[in-house]
């Protein structure tokens, strides 16, 4: 967990591909975090939007259900921290 103002990275999430793009800002890797937009799809899966921190790019992502559960609280945790910028 990195901690960026008590804030956490949300990396662990995105696949691979996702993760071994560069960051447009320069920074290197894209710092990703939950945006909301979470909904439930068919075969218990939960799809998600992410964006980077640095450089604004948007990506969805698609969780299993036991996946987002595990990471739930920490997921609303973030989205509100988002919104209330």
């Amino acid at each position: 967990m990195h901690n960026i103002g008590a804030k956490m990275n949300f990396n662990h999430l995105m696949e691979d591909k996702s993760l071994k793009r560069r960051c447009k800002s320069g920074n290197g890797q894209c710092y990703w975090s939950p945006a909301g937009n979470i909904r439930s799809t068919h075969g218990n899966n939960v799809h998600m939007t992410m964006f980077c921190k640095h450089c604004g790019l948007r990506e969805d992502i698609f969780l299993s259900k036991q996946d987002y559960e595990i990471q739930e609280r920490l997921i609303l945790k973030e989205i509100k921290h988002v919104y209330a910028r």
